[in-house]
Formats: C-alpha cells, sequence, structure tokens
C-alpha cells in the first residue's frame, strides 16, 4: 500500500542533523519512506492531509511487561518488596487467556499514546504474541526466565524459551530475545544457558540489572561481587544485552557496561513510584559513551504505558537530582526514545528519512498541549 502524507505541517526527523523540516510531503511506498520534499504528485492508495499536523518517528519502549496491565492499581502505595510478593502471588493465577487479554490492552494503549515498537518480558508469550500481530506493532519478546538455583525448574526455563523462539522465528514484526529475569532470581548455569542461547540464535539478551540496594546487597553476599562485576566475570556481557535499570551501580560498573557495547535502559516512572532509591546515573553513563534508552516497565507500577510522560518524568528526575537545569535536554529525551532503540534492536526506523523504514506517527498540532509552538521539541517532552 503506497501513501501519501501531504503538507505535513512540522516535521521532527530525528536525522544526524536533528533537522527540523516544515510543509513538506512524505511519499510511502510499500513499508518505506521513499521521498520527502514539496509538492509531490504521485497516484498513491491513500492520502492523508498533514496539513496541521506534527510527523515524527514513533516511540519505542525499550522495558515493559504488557500483561500487566491488568493489574493497574493492584496493591499501589506500598513497600517496594511487600508490593512485589503480593504480585507475584496474584501472577501465579493468571491464565493463558488473561495474557491476551492484557496484552491487547497494552498495545491498544501504546499505540494512542505514539509507541510503535515495544521490548516485553512476561510467561504465556504466545498470547503476547498473538495480541501483538492482531494490533500490527512491532515488538521483541522474552519469556521470562526465572530458576531460583532449582535445576528441574532451570531445565523447565530453558525448553520453555527454546519453544518460544521457535514457534515465532518467521514472524515479520515479532521478534523473540532471551530474557533472564535477574542476578538474584537466576542461578549462574541459567545465565550462562541465557547467553549462549541468544549467541546461537543471534537475538538480544535481557536481563533486569541492579534495580535495588538489596540486589546489590544479596548479590554481594552470594557472589562476593556486585551484580555487573558478576556478569562480567562469567562472559554473560556484550553487544547484545540490554540491561534494564541499572540505578544501584558504581562508576566502575558503568565502565564496565559501557566497554562491553551494553544498552542500557531507564525506567524513572517506576522507579520513583516503588521508591527503588538510586537515581539512574545519566551523566555518568552518557561520559562513559553507553547507549542509553528509556521504558515505562509494567502498568502496575507506572501505572502507564505513555512514553511521552517517561520523557518529562526522566528529565525532571535528572534535573531535580543533579540541581542543574541543563542535565538533561528536551532533544536527549527524544533520542532516547527513538534513535537510541533503533540502533540498540538494529531497526532500520528511528528517524524521518528516505528509505527508512515508515514507523512513523502525527500529532496534532493544534491541540491545546503543542501550543504555542515556538520550541516543538519542547513541547514534545515536556506537554505532549
Amino acid at each position: 500500500m503506497d501513501m501519501l502524507l501531504k503538507n505535513c505541517k512540522v516535521v521532527i526527523t530525528q536525522n544526524k542533523d536533528r533537522q527540523i523540516l516544515k510543509n513538506v510531503d512524505i511519499l510511502i511506498t510499500g513499508n518505506k519512506i521513499e521521498k520527502i520534499g514539496k509538492e509531490i504528485n504521485t497516484n498513491v492508495d491513500e492520502i492523508i492531509d498533514c496539513s496541521n499536523k506534527l510527523v515524527m518517528p514513533g516511540l519505542i519502549n525499550m522495558h515493559t511487561h504488557s500483561p500487566m496491565i491488568l493489574l493497574r492499581g493492584y496493591r499501589d502505595d506500598q513497600e517496594l518488596y511487600d508490593w512485589l510478593s503480593d504480585v507475584w502471588a496474584i501472577e501465579r493465577k493468571l491464565k493463558p487467556r488473561d495474557i491476551y487479554v492484557g496484552a491487547l490492552m497494552a498495545c491498544l494503549e501504546m499505540i494512542k499514546t505514539g509507541t510503535i515498537c515495544f521490548v516485553d518480558m512476561y510467561f504465556h508469550m504466545n498470547e503476547v504474541a498473538r495480541a501483538v500481530e492482531e494490533i500490527g506493532l512491532k515488538a521483541f519478546l522474552g519469556y521470562g526466565m526465572i530458576d531460583m538455583w532449582d535445576e528441574e525448574k532451570r531445565e523447565f526455563e530453558i525448553k520453555e524459551t527454546l519453544r518460544f523462539i521457535k514457534s515465532i522465528k518467521d514472524k515479520e514484526n515479532i521478534k523473540p530475545v532471551v530474557a533472564p529475569h535477574g542476578v538474584y532470581t537466576c542461578s549462574k548455569e541459567l545465565l550462562l544457558e541465557a547467553k549462549r542461547i541468544s549467541e546461537e540464535f543471534n537475538i538480544p539478551l535481557t536481563i533486569h540489572l541492579s534495580e535495588t540496594r538489596k540486589e546489590v546487597y544479596d548479590t554481594w553476599k552470594r557472589y562476593g561481587k556486585r551484580p555487573v562485576e558478576f556478569l562480567e566475570e562469567i562472559g554473560f556481557l556484550g553487544k547484545n544485552v540490554i540491561a534494564f535499570h541499572c540505578s544501584w551501580v558504581t562508576k566502575q560498573e558503568i565502565k564496565i557496561l559501557a566497554k562491553s557495547n551494553v544498552t542500557v535502559v531507564s525506567c524513572p516512572t517506576s522507579n520513583m513510584k516503588l521508591a527503588t532509591g538510586g537515581a539512574f546515573p545519566y551523566r555518568e553513563f552518557k561520559e562513559a559513551g553507553a547507549n542509553i534508552c528509556l521504558g515505562t516497565d509494567g502498568a502496575c507500577s507506572n501505572n502507564s504505558l505513555d512514553m511521552f510522560q517517561e520523557m518529562k518524568f526522566f528529565a525532571l528526575m535528572q534535573k531535580w537530582f543533579r540541581w542543574n537545569g541543563k542535565e538533561v535536554t528536551a532533544q536527549e529525551c527524544l533520542d532516547l526514545t527513538t534513535v537510541n532503540p533503533a540502533k540498540a534492536l538494529n531497526l532500520n526506523s528511528g528517524s524521518v528519512e528516505e528509505g527508512k523504514v515508515a514507523d512513523v506517527i502525527t500529532l496534532n498540532l493544534n491541540h491545546f498541549s503543542l501550543l504555542p509552538t515556538k520550541n516543538v521539541i519542547s513541547n514534545l517532552v515536556y506537554s505532549a
């Protein structure tokens, strides 16, 4: 299907020069952007009038648990580990049909808030894949592996991961990831097997990492090392690794992650709501050259899947934490949800350019949250 976005009032390209174009047409042939220019006239299947629209790359949510939208508002305003205990108890009661419905609801919310792709970790993941395929989003899905140092459980988790990977390997817009839950829920043996599987299938390897102070202390007690140091020692880290949270890390651990080309994902809303303590050390990761992205986490701890909100909360957390209004710019926040995730996931998108996949969204420039349009990037991050 060919499409023409006609008279686009503002186009946030996110190209290498971060150009902002005005009053241009965008020709989409198949699923790619063929041409961007003035007064494009050609026969297409559909013409969309964008004379009052802002066109930009769709946002990419680098960490969530989509079916947890069913638990939105469940056990709010609790201490972290009391909350987690209650959540895990109710999750054990969820059936495949529940997972499908939750994922469907999550996909709808993400579409309505500008997300075109997300990275997910949960269970009954074939039900999540079914929902994603019906809706039409892109997704990187992983079965959450947890063995708690139980050998029988470990074997089951490995088999389930391999079964899921093979079941979706031929789907166009849904890709598998290997998803061990964390160093505090997975044995060394399971982590190493997860690494091996990711290399065998050449797919991303995702993990919760250094989210809480307790996780750091527990890892030290068990292994005599901090979580990042432990993962480096066993050879887990690498360019295909995507690490979520990374709030309780030392400068040395930051250097290790950056040197290993690990993508790090901050989830500021969830971390603040659960009061996990340490703020994500954006300045240090940036100076180390790490690829940094944003995610919402699940809707039970956020309680939203809105990446526009996530950009704002990330900026405010960093400015407040550092006592510095210049600590992070609106443009940087937009990079964390577009070009940086596209790089991490090896997607030919993340920007509006000729030859890129047309993963674009439009926003209504007449909406009150985008007025006045003196600084559209600022509006996207702080008011949209």
